[in-house]
């Protein structure tokens, strides 16, 4: 399927991207061409992909972000702005927002996944609907994660090919 295909290169990318972490007790290595040296309690910006690996091996504790506080306004926002319109979501929220649940226990995860859940039915009835009747235009690209925009492209073909059988013709 198309959304896990690019989901999984944009987590790389993501992957790829800079964070803070702070390291829990001194550290010197060099692995493929990335050089870490640093102290206890010092804070240094590295690939995101190599502060989880330092923080899987309590070596330092990488700074994420607060996926609740994230989630919630979210929702709020998409509550705000109404029936025919989307909120701006970060491009990589679902796969920041994935990674976050790994890291949870069973009674966090079902309270956060209920709202995940609110978030995803409104925004996918909202794109259905704007998707039947409008291409995919800057302004809403923008305002998408990486997985909608695809989702929004395959509902807009398809409602066109649908309307195309049922019309009998082909519709610019």
């Amino acid at each position: 399927m198309e959304i896990e295909r690019v989901e999984k290169l944009h987590d790389m990318g993501y992957g790829l991207k800079e964070a803070k972490i702070t390291l829990s007790q001194d550290v010197k290595f060099n692995v493929a061409k990335i050089k870490v040296e640093g102290g206890t309690g010092e804070i240094m910006n590295l690939p995101r992909w190599v502060g989880k690996i330092l923080e899987d091996n309590n070596l330092g504790e990488l700074d994420s972000p607060d996926m609740i506080t994230e989630l919630k306004q979210a929702l709020s926002k998409e509550k705000m702005v109404g029936e025919y319109q989307v909120s701006t979501l970060d491009p990589h929220f679902y796969i920041k927002l994935k990674q976050y649940l790994k890291t949870l226990q069973r009674e966090d995860f079902d309270h956060i996944e209920s709202m995940l859940l609110e978030l995803f039915r409104m925004r996918r009835g909202k794109l259905v609907k704007l998707a039947d009747s409008t291409k995919l235009n800057s302004d809403l690209y923008h305002k998408l994660t990486v997985e909608e925009s695809v989702f929004f492209k395959t509902i807009y073909e398809n409602s066109k090919n649908f309307e195309k059988q049922i019309r009998g013709y082909k519709i610019e």
